[in-house]
């Protein structure tokens, strides 16, 4: 059985005034919160992060243990601000020696002449070049 309520007019039309007296601000809604970073790649310092000797060994090393074969287009040079072609494939550094060297996480990696070289991948540009 459905049993209806009635409330008294009077009752009825007291709320629903005090609704549409409500100021204005209490109407709108607060901003939203920022987005919290997802991780990505991010800005890439315009000056990398001076690396030591040690740090590129270890890098070096790492890098060789992949065994990662790499295909450079010929005529690539690879120099501290050189440009390397946009269809050039770069590689993540292995976590081992981004767990070492957090300097170097912003940048990724090819090989050119057996030497690592090591590329800021929001411009394609050499930043550093590892020792045979």
């Amino acid at each position: 059985m459905l049993m209806l309520f009635r409330m008294p007019r009077l009752t009825m039309l007291a709320v629903a005034g005090t609704l549409a007296a409500a100021p204005a601000w209490a109407q709108e809604r607060p901003p939203l919160p920022a987005m919290p970073s997802t991780g990505g790649v991010g800005t890439v310092p315009s000056q990398p992060a001076p690396l030591t000797e040690e740090q590129k060994v270890a890098i070096t090393q790492a890098v060789k243990q992949t065994n990662r074969k790499v295909t450079v287009p010929p005529g690539v040079q690879a120099h501290v601000g050189a440009e390397l072609p946009a269809s050039m494939e770069l590689y993540m550094l292995p976590d081992l020696a981004l767990a070492d060297i957090p300097e170097a996480k912003p940048y990724r990696y090819t090989v050119v002449e057996n030497r690592v070289v090591l590329v800021d991948p929001t411009n394609m540009r050499v930043v550093e070049v590892m020792a045979k």
